[in-house]
């Protein structure tokens, strides 16, 4: 059994292994707890930091910082004023001094100290990490990670770009926390660029998000707000094709297509989000499916061609795009696709189908098998069944032309609707047709006789006339006779027979001649450029 002398000695001595100092009989004179606002800490630190002991520990500072970063939280934010701000700053550089002046304190937890300060501070006052970096600056592995990661989150870009801090200290193994706050810093901008409006992002900035993207190593860890910013970046800049290589999450996908407020989809995006879809392994819901169907079917008629911006980052980043299928075989799976699901129960439902078969697909046969599918699902002599056969008319007769082949125009004529009054739509395609192939004269006599049955005042007919007169304009413009094409628009504009839409449709339609007339260097190129005008006008007048 020691006596008391010996169990003095061994209190004394363990005191003198360890490098905490602290006293069993007395309390600590800064009692941080009890202190409500910084103006507290500061003037207990004035008065008591000679003489406390318990600072020597090193604890003390912990317990300050961590005390005020609690109780700044739990203001209401509208009592957070700039002086509290400031003080923050002002007690910052306090504990830098005293620590400064504190030898019994460890090099090692000194740098916890300062990581404790940046990680817990830098939010209110950026300025108190650039006190605590410039110490932790001789080796960044004096960071920790949540230093590091606080330090870019709220870095303002005066000094530093996000981009720059982000590449002078990241740590030598990706880090996903640090790397996606990085990632949302370039997105979203620093406070700098935001307050000057330099914050938009361009294609250099991309491709740096881009860089960084790739090295998140848990992609789930990127929330929606983020996902949903980078994809409206990639669809702005022209790049929706990366996503083919990327792991985008189902639910952005669907948000994009269903629900997007961001920017509107070109039909190109259409087609790489329902590609991205696919290579995820997940099939779009049924309304993401009727959504796509006619974007990706326009995209038939000419060819995918990449965008400058695309060529730049896959040439800086050594992107590789996974080869489409074949656009057919895409449209082909999309409608079997909502055949499948029973979604083509709807009349606009029905009426895209035979159109992204007939017009864009070139599927005559398949929008046929479509329309006689249809036909019997709608009650007889209402307007979904004129619309049926308006569109499989406009169908027949676009075939013709893409085909050189007249043998569909008696289907054509056949399938007119006839009630209240023929359809001036598909009577205007008929003189398309007929104009193409070089019966000028036919083409005019129904437009005669078609123009009296619209001249009344009633609803829908300033269209009407609208359709036929531009019908008539463009026949003429094949045969090249611009001088009864320009008299035809100016009796329609004098006689109140066009409205002023299809003044507008039609100047263009001359400017766009004029251009063809100058840039074709042959016959053929010419009829090629006509021919395109007139398959598209029929397209347009699709009800």
């Amino acid at each position: 059994m020691l006596s008391g002398r010996s169990r003095a000695f061994v209190f004394r001595s363990t005191l003198t292994r360890n490098t905490r100092y602290f006293s069993v009989t007395r309390s600590t004179y800064i009692d941080v707890k009890s202190h409500n606002s910084l103006n507290d800490t500061l003037n207990c630190l004035r008065e008591n930091a000679d003489t406390d002991p318990d600072l020597k520990s090193g604890q003390t500072y912990h317990d300050i910082i961590n005390h005020h970063a609690s109780r700044v939280e739990k203001l209401p934010k509208e009592e957070v004023i700039e002086k509290e701000y400031d003080d923050l700053y002002m007690l910052s550089l306090t504990l830098l001094k005293l620590l400064e002046n504190t030898p019994e304190v460890s090099q090692e937890y000194k740098k916890e100290i300062l990581n404790n300060l940046i990680e817990k501070f830098s939010q209110y006052n950026y300025a108190v990490s650039t006190l605590a970096l410039r110490k932790l600056l001789e080796d960044k592995r004096n960071l920790s990670l949540e230093s590091i990661n606080q330090l870019i989150t709220h870095n303002p870009g005066r000094v530093d770009s996000s981009w720059s801090l982000y590449h002078k200290l990241k740590p030598e193994e990706p880090h996903d926390m640090i790397a996606i706050s990085a990632l949302k810093k370039l997105l979203y901008g620093d406070s700098v660029e935001i307050k000057e409006n330099l914050h938009k992002v361009d294609i250099k900035k991309l491709i740096q998000i881009l860089q960084i993207y790739e090295t998140v190593g848990d992609k789930s860890l990127i929330d929606d707000k983020t996902y949903l910013c980078l994809m409206d970046n990639l669809i702005k800049l022209s790049c929706t094709a990366i996503v083919t290589s990327m792991y985008i999450p189902p639910a952005i996908i669907e948000t994009l297509i269903n629900e997007n407020d961001g920017t509107p989809l070109n039909n190109i995006d259409y087609l790489y989000l329902y590609e991205a879809s696919i290579n995820n392994g997940v099939s779009l819901s049924g309304n993401a499916l009727l959504k796509t169907l006619m974007p990706i079917s326009k995209l038939q008629l000419t060819p995918i061609v990449d965008s400058e911006n695309l060529k730049l980052v896959k040439s800086e980043l050594g992107v590789e795009i996974k080869d489409l299928a074949p656009l057919s075989e895409i449209v082909e799976e999309i409608r079997e696709q909502i055949l499948e699901l029973g979604l083509d129960d709807t009349p606009e439902m029905m009426n895209n189908l035979i159109r992204s078969a007939g017009f864009y697909s070139n599927d005559l046969k398949a929008a046929i098998k479509y329309f006689q599918n249809y036909q019997t699902k709608v009650p007889d002599g209402t307007v979904a069944q004129n619309n049926l056969k308006s569109i499989i008319s406009l169908v027949c007769t676009y075939d013709c032309i893409v085909k050189e082949d007249k043998k569909m125009i008696n289907v054509a004529e056949v399938l007119v609707p006839q009630t209240p009054l023929p359809a001036a739509n598909n009577l205007a395609a008929l003189m398309l047709f007929h104009g193409w192939f070089n019966n000028s004269d036919k083409a005019i006599d129904i437009h005669n006789k078609a123009i009296n049955l619209f001249l009344k005042p009633h609803e829908g007919n300033e269209y009407n006339r609208g359709v036929l007169t531009q019908s008539l304009v463009l026949v003429c413009l094949l045969d090249k006779d611009v001088e009864l094409a320009r008299l035809i628009k100016q009796r329609g504009s004098e006689n109140n027979t066009l409205d002023e839409s299809f003044e507008i449709r039609l100047s263009n339609l001359m400017k766009e001649y004029g251009d063809i007339i100058e840039e074709s260097k042959s016959d053929d190129e010419f009829r090629k450029e006509m021919k395109r005008i007139f398959l598209r006008t029929i397209r347009e007048w699709s009800p």
